[in-house]
């Protein structure tokens, strides 16, 4: 019995010698499941830590997490690049800065594109949506022309929801309609432009508001009639046409012309020809309202169509702004633009968005760069705070009332050429208003 006792005691023993020499072992190979090498991270926050009162000690012995920062896309064109040379371009690259120093959770990627063509900002927005949706931005600045076929191809979403109801009664008539697409807002217009009158003041009292006006004042009158690129007549002579009630459509929606609003608008050239006030071969010279502008900056003429943009960044005291003059005298003027839009369905992103979008599209920020990049802004309270006389800002706020929208541009396409091409005929003197007025209306049959 007693040696069977001390068998057992023995393997025991042995067995005990063992277990304290595997344990380890196994404890070693196993750590990773029950000692971890490092603390299991906390959770991620989508918000910045409270900032300590200052006469609390920081602490030093509890890791505090870090917040999550989410990165929001904007596409814009060339010529709003935040970090070119452009005017207005430090102005943009600081609110943007300023927008992550609030949204500490939120930093902004500005993507640089071509306006238009292959490579530009929709035909990028299109490849991408199917070919590689993850690079798509949360928002984009297009050409408002291009928000029809941007919102027609689900590429960006209405904007009706994101706005406040103070932001959309605060835009002007035209940047309403240069946002909308079928009644819903695809867009919100951040930067604009039209044509304008400048003139002198030193020769003239007072600023003509009709074609008669125009035709007795003692002063040369510059405005770009020659074609543009695309051959078609400039906005100087559209807004005439226009101003005087002329259409460019029937009531199908087919390109038309008012033969007689064109032989008023031609008669009205003719008759400035007589006068001197208009020089035939400067203003078929002149092909855009920048060369207008320049011409008149180097001393040309007393009053021209100029681009309202670049009279407001460059125009010093010796010269003044007004309407354009029209038929009746009332105001009427062309607006084109650029607008930021939507383009993430996500909802979680959308909100985050919204946050960008309110903060450009904000009367303060929009009222500071457009009017150091030579742009105008498309609201009233964005104009309220441009840095410019009370009288000034009464003139170009008449001018923005008045803007309409360009006519579609595949109706312009037919009525454009024929218009121009009426017009060189008057201006050559190769024809009468009326035989070029004639000769336009049949070229659309």
């Amino acid at each position: 019995m007693r040696s069977h006792l001390s068998f057992v005691i023995c393997h025991l023993s042995f067995i005990i010698r063992h277990l304290s020499s595997v344990i380890p072992l196994l404890l070693t190979l196993s750590g990773c499941d029950f000692l971890p090498l490092t603390p299991t991270p906390t959770p991620i926050s989508s918000l910045p830590p409270p900032t300590p009162p200052p006469s609390t000690p920081t602490p030093t012995s509890t890791p505090q997490s870090q917040p999550l920062i989410v990165t929001l896309t904007l596409w814009v064109p060339e010529q709003f690049n935040p970090y070119g040379e452009r005017p207005g371009a430090d102005v943009l690259a600081q609110q943007l800065a300023d927008f992550s120093k609030i949204h500490t959770d939120l930093q902004v990627e500005v993507v640089v594109k071509k306006a238009h063509g292959r490579g530009g900002l929709l035909d990028f927005l299109r490849t991408a949506r199917n070919a590689a949706p993850s690079v798509l931005p949360d928002l984009v600045v297009l050409d408002t022309a291009d928000l029809e076929a941007a919102a027609d191809s689900g590429l960006i979403q209405p904007l009706d929801n994101f706005l406040s109801p103070a932001e959309i009664s605060d835009r002007f008539p035209f940047a309403v309609a240069l946002g909308a697409v079928e009644e819903q807002t695809m867009g919100f217009v951040v930067a604009a432009d039209m044509q304008q009158l400048a003139y002198r003041p030193a020769l003239l009292n007072s600023p003509p508001v009709s074609w008669t006006q125009i035709v007795s004042s003692p002063v040369p009158f510059l405005f770009p009639a020659g074609g543009r690129d695309d051959d078609q007549v400039n906005d100087a002579t559209l807004i005439q046409y226009l101003a005087a009630d002329g259409k460019v459509t029937d009531p199908d929606g087919n390109p038309w012309l008012d033969e007689e609003v064109m032989v008023s608008v031609f008669d009205f050239y003719s008759t400035c020809i007589s006068t001197t006030v208009i020089s035939p071969a400067v203003v078929l010279s002149i092909t855009d309202a920048d060369q207008s502008w320049e011409r008149f900056q180097a001393g040309e003429g007393g009053m021209a169509v100029v681009r309202a943009g670049r009279y407001w960044l460059e125009a010093d005291e010796a010269v003044a702004a007004a309407p354009i003059p029209t038929r009746d005298g009332q105001p009427l003027s062309i607006a084109r633009g650029w607008a930021i839009a939507m383009v993430t369905d996500d909802p979680a992103r959308q909100a985050l968005a919204r946050l960008l979008l309110n903060w450009l599209v904000a009367p303060d920020h929009n009222a500071q760069w457009t009017q150091a990049t030579g742009y105008l802004p498309g609201t009233r309270s964005a104009l309220r705070l441009w840095d410019i006389s009370n009288a000034d800002r009464a003139v170009l706020h008449k001018v923005m009332e008045a803007a309409v929208p360009p006519p579609r541009p595949e109706v312009m396409a037919t009525v454009g050429p024929a218009m121009q091409d009426a017009l060189e005929a008057v201006l050559r003197g190769r024809t009468t208003p009326k035989e070029a007025a004639a000769a336009a209306v049949e070229s659309l049959d």
